[in-house]
Order: C-alpha cells, then sequence, then structure tokens
C-alpha cells in the first residue's frame, strides 16, 4: 500500500487534488456564508449544516500546514518569509482598497465627507496588517449581518500560523515530528485546561479562552495538523478503508453534534486528524479541475471576495433573496458567478505577477 508520501512523489511533488480541493472548499464556504448573511442563521446552525462552519475552513489551514511544511523544510526562514507575505498580502491589500474605495463609497448611507472622514474608514485599512475590522461606516449597516467581509476574521490566525512555523524553522522543529508532537500535545492541553474555567466573555479569562478554545484555536489545531501529516507522509497509508472510516466518523459527528462543539478541545482532539486525513487524501487523488479552472489558483480571490459580493447582491436586489430557499440559491449561483470572475482577475492581475517574485 502507498504512502502519502510516495502518492506526491509520483506526481512530483503536488497532488493533482489540492486546486480541485481549493476551489471546492471556498465555494463550499461561499455557500455557508450565503446562509448566514441572507438570516438564515438558525439553518445554518442547525442539524447538519452546523458542520461546515465547524469543517471547511480548518480544512484550507490543515492543507496549508501540509503544502507550506515543504516550502519551509527547503527555503531559508527570510525567503519563507517573503514567499508568504507576497501569497498573502498583495491580493488582500487590492481586496480592503476596493472595498473601502469603490464599494463603501457607492452604497454607505452616510455623506461622502463623513464617510472619508470617519474613524471607520481608517480603521478598515489595518486589515491589510491582520488588525481585523469588519464594518465601514455606513456601509451594509440594515443587513442581517450588517459586515463588509466577516470573512477576513481567518486572518490574525493565518498569521499566527506562519509566526509558528517561523519559531519551527529556527529550531528545526519543522523537520521533527516529535516536535509537532509535543506542540500538539502542549496546545491541547492548555485548551483542556482553560476551557471548564473561561468563556470568551469571561473578563481577564478572556484571552485565554480566544487562544485556547475559541474558533482560532480551531484553526491553529488544523495547521499543526496538516505539519505533522506533512512530516508523517512517508508513514502515513493511502487506504481507501482508512479514508472510509474517517467519513464514517465525520458523518457521525454530522448528525450526533452541534454547533457547540466547535469550541470544544476534546471533539477538537478527534476530529482534526480526521478532517485532515480526508483533505491529504483528496488532494493526492486524482480530482481533477474543470478546463475553465485550470487558468489558475482563483480560490484565495473567491474568499476574499465573496462576502462582499453576498452583500452587495443583497442591497441591489429583490427583497425575496433574504429569508427564502430561493433566495439561497440565487444567491450562491449569482454570487458565485461573479466571484468566480473577480477572482480570476486578481489572480491574473495581481497575485499571478507577484508570485514570480517568489524565492526558489
Amino acid at each position: 500500500m502507498k504512502s502519502f508520501g510516495a502518492m506526491l512523489a509520483g506526481y512530483g511533488g503536488f497532488g493533482p487534488g489540492f486546486n480541485f480541493l481549493r476551489i471546492a472548499l471556498a465555494f463550499s464556504i461561499v455557500f455557508y456564508h450565503v446562509l448566514t448573511n441572507s438570516d438564515h442563521w438558525e439553518l445554518a446552525h442547525g442539524p447538519v449544516l452546523w458542520f461546515l462552519e465547524y469543517s471547511l475552513v480548518p480544512m484550507f489551514f490543515a492543507l496549508s500546514g501540509f503544502l507550506i511544511t515543504a516550502s519551509a523544510q527547503r527555503l531559508s526562514l527570510q525567503d519563507f518569509l517573503v514567499n508568504r507575505v507576497l501569497r498573502i498580502v498583495p491580493a488582500l491589500a487590492v481586496d480592503i482598497l476596493v472595498c473601502a474605495f469603490i464599494i463603501g463609497p457607492a452604497v454607505t448611507t452616510l455623506p461622502l465627507a463623513d464617510y472619508f472622514t470617519n474613524v471607520g474608514f481608517f480603521g478598515y485599512m489595518l486589515n491589510i496588517i491582520g488588525w481585523v475590522h469588519f464594518q465601514l461606516p455606513g456601509v451594509f449597516t440594515g443587513h442581517p449581518v450588517p459586515q463588509v467581509n466577516g470573512a477576513l476574521w481567518t486572518i490574525p490566525w493565518e498569521i499566527g500560523c506562519y509566526t509558528i512555523m517561523s519559531v519551527m524553522m529556527v529550531t528545526g522543529g519543522v523537520r521533527r515530528a516529535v516536535a509537532t508532537v509535543l506542540l500538539l500535545a502542549v496546545f491541547v492541553l492548555a485548551g483542556l485546561a482553560v476551557e471548564p474555567f473561561a468563556s470568551a466573555g469571561a473578563g481577564n479569562a478572556s484571552g485565554l479562552h480566544t487562544l485556547f478554545v475559541g474558533r482560532g484555536a480551531h484553526l491553529i489545531t488544523a495547521f499543526l495538523c496538516g505539519i505533522l501529516a506533512y512530516q508523517l507522509r512517508d508513514r502515513i497509508p493511502m487506504s481507501r478503508m482508512l479514508f472510509g472510516a474517517c467519513i464514517a466518523v465525520a458523518a457521525s459527528a454530522i448528525l450526533l453534534l452541534e454547533t457547540s462543539a466547535t469550541e470544544s478541545v476534546a471533539y477538537r482532539l478527534v476530529l482534526m486528524p480526521v478532517l485532515t486525513y480526508i483533505t491529504i487524501y483528496a488532494g493526492v487523488s486524482r480530482l481533477m479541475l474543470p478546463r475553465i479552472l485550470e487558468g489558475g489558483d482563483y480560490s484565495y480571490g473567491v474568499y476574499l471576495y465573496h462576502m462582499p459580493f453576498i452583500q452587495l447582491a443583497i442591497l441591489v436586489g429583490p427583497p425575496i433573496l433574504v429569508g427564502t430557499v430561493v433566495g439561497i440559491v440565487t444567491l450562491t449561483l449569482t454570487v458565485g458567478i461573479i466571484v468566480l470572475c473577480v477572482a480570476a482577475i486578481s489572480w491574473h492581475l495581481i497575485e499571478k505577477p507577484v508570485l514570480s517574485l517568489r524565492a526558489g
């Protein structure tokens, strides 16, 4: 039976399913945020669908941990960080500027002079450096979710993951699976210790809850699992039986658990390795993209722009888009097509040219 490492080697180091997986995850997130932003919050957090929030972004982070460990083992720290900055910041900066200087002025309820001098306008620019601000003055304030781009909440955690990777590179832990296991163990044990005594609103303990228990900790765990999967790639079997078992565990969680499981460290200890195996198995499988999507990696652009365009569609579209099944279908299809086009523009005009500057 071949291992993940053997499968990767056979494909020249990059599995044929990874690009498919990226775009599939991105559009699944679009669908989920259509639900949350169009007044279907209870549906999105109810039976079955709650697992989309639990799994989709963590799978992205597990995928990221797996893929960038390869470059982290190959590059110097300086080149690694330069590459990460080139991949994340330029496209993010353009997204922030588009929202602040084009979408915002077009739809704000404030006079433009007030909009451009409001502290919220300047605060929104801080998203470029990972200091998250979800709102622009007078923009989408009457929506079920009055945010410009709630998807940006993951950016600080992504920066945190790259910080962890940088420390692992400096210490040599990026090449030692035992170091990753120890780091995971410490992180999970800290979460288990904090969870009973802290909640997100518990004053001085809220910071500990956010770091070790909340949604962001969910992402850190997934990222570390991805790192470990790459380090052990030559020992992890590419097994249909194991894949089926992981699917069964995930299906059981979908049916038996609920949205509160997102902040359960104990469930995370079981489900993150399961989701990581599913992610990497799909990535090294022959899952081919439709030809129209083969021109680039559009997943980042889809992720960056989908929330603002969902909000725009709700603003300019008919009332039936909010709170109805017809609205879910219409928004998903319409926004999906528009955002794919915007993501393609972002890739070909911004991301791809900038990535040509990468080291290694």
